[in-house]
């Protein structure tokens, strides 16, 4: 039996409650992250014997957990976002000293680098050294080093690895959730009765908050889809965007479960990927900022649009021919029904069979048996055989659509998971605390011994 692990807070058949993905924040901060290990899962799953399972970081740091991970497990898959980033160096230093330590393969299934969309492709960045030991470790544990798109390629590049060689371009593994094909678009006439839906985060240009406030006027059957875990959790539990934490948020953002959005029930949830896929497929319209929610789009057949405010976005975007535009790009004047109009949505079609047979290649050259292995694919794969055997969780039904009594049962429980939660850090930290008297009073006995 093959057993994979892969670095995910979850895999697809874990599925796991609405609750505890949302409180125990299983998406790792963006539900877009449930796209990399479900279209892998699917793509790596040969027979309904092979395990797939999530990596948690903080359970395999220790000396005794990755003797275990090398005597159990015969590779790690590790899918990544834009992890060259400063705010990720942390994890990416632990990661790589993690990689260092095994003797399994570690293949990395995407990177890319988080910079502005006019990012010099021979910039220095403060992380240059941390990201030269993590692409070096990977090396030393596969063949080949997988990056989202030719800005992160042209990084690696100024700093001295080598095409073809070190690493190569493959995208996205979520658009490759379906193999050589995707879903044909279904185009239909855009009027202000049609139902969108609109992707976007707080951390996004003003001018383009306000546009996508001015589609929901526009368009009033719109349906707001957020993906960051703070947003599900005023979603499901009612705990409004500020509390706890400063966070600038927009003027119109949905920010308390009050607001209109909610009682009006425009706003919805995923917390796996094939029902997403499904609400979206029935949508004429879906567009935004987040790449993944537009990426679902593409998975479900609908028109979807992005809007680009940085390289991580722009180079997927640019590689897999999503239709885009640059944030700096809009004007007073930008109109969506004349985007939708002018828009070739069958771009994404356009190289995709290439696009797949490179991505395959890479899995490959790393010692990656697929699905597509075959000649011929025949039924159900492996993946959705599995899939087929689990109840879904429905869209998430907003904290505000609730009657009083499951407001009362969701309350209580999330408070019950913070006082269970507040004890067990009290209990760390009276630990750690503990393990520090030890250390000071063990250094001052060496130190009265040395001068006695």
């Amino acid at each position: 039996m093959k057993k994979i692990l892969m670095r995910a807070a979850m895999v697809p058949l874990d599925n796991l409650s609405p609750f505890e993905i949302i409180s125990e924040d299983r998406f790792g901060t963006n539900s877009g992250n449930m796209f990399f290990p479900y279209s892998l899962s699917r793509t790596l799953m040969v027979d309904e014997q092979v395990q797939i399972e999530a990596f948690l970081a903080n359970e395999w740091y220790s000396a005794k957990a990755v003797r275990e991970l090398n005597e159990n497990y015969d590779c790690f898959i590790i899918p990544l976002a834009n992890a060259f980033r400063q705010s990720f160096m942390v994890h990416l230093d632990k990661l790589t000293a993690l990689i260092k330590k095994l003797k399994i393969p570690c293949i990395v299934v995407g990177v890319g680098l988080q910079a502005g969309v006019d990012v010099k492709r021979d910039k220095s960045f403060v992380f240059d050294e941390n990201v030269k030991r993590f692409v070096k470790a990977v090396l030393e544990k596969s063949d080949i080093l997988g990056v989202r798109g030719q800005i992160t390629a042209d990084y690696l590049k100024h700093l001295g690895f080598r095409e073809d060689k070190d690493y190569t371009v493959i995208g996205c593994p979520s658009l490759f959730m379906f193999g050589d094909e995707l879903p044909q678009i279904h185009r239909e006439e855009l009027s202000a009765d049609s139902v969108v839906c609109i992707n976007r985060k707080i951390g996004i240009p003003a001018a383009l908050h306000r546009f996508l406030e001015k589609c929901q006027e526009i368009f009033p059957n719109y349906y707001f889809l957020p993906q960051n875990t703070f947003d599900f959790r005023l979603l499901y539990n009612g705990v409004p965007l500020n509390a706890g934490e400063e966070r600038k948020v927009p003027k119109n953002y949905p920010k308390h479960y009050l607001d209109k959005a909610f009682a009006d029930d425009h706003v919805k949830g995923f917390v796996n990927v094939p029902t997403w896929i499904d609400f979206i497929s029935k949508a004429t319209f879906n567009f935004g900022s987040r790449i993944h929610g537009n990426i679902a789009g593409v998975l479900a057949g609908t028109p979807s649009y992005i809007f680009a405010s940085d390289a991580r976005i722009l180079e997927l975007a640019e590689y897999h021919n999503i239709p885009h535009m640059l944030v700096k790009e809009m004007t007073d004047d930008t109109n969506i029904f004349d985007i939708y109009e002018k828009t070739d949505f069958e771009s994404v079609h356009r190289g995709h069979k290439q696009r797949f047979g490179t991505y395959l290649s890479f899995l490959k050259r790393n010692g990656l048996k697929t699905v597509y292995d075959e000649s011929k694919l025949s039924g159900d794969l492996p993946f959705d055989k599995k899939m087929k055997e689990l109840q879904l969780c429905p869209p998430i039904k907003a904290f505000a659509q609730l009657e009083a009594h499951e407001q009362m049962e969701r309350t209580e429980r999330y408070y019950k998971f913070l006082m269970d939660k507040n004890v067990e850090l009290q209990w760390l930290l009276n630990d750690e605390k503990r393990k520090l008297s030890r250390r000071i009073i063990t250094r001052l006995r060496r130190f009265h011994e040395t001068k006695n």
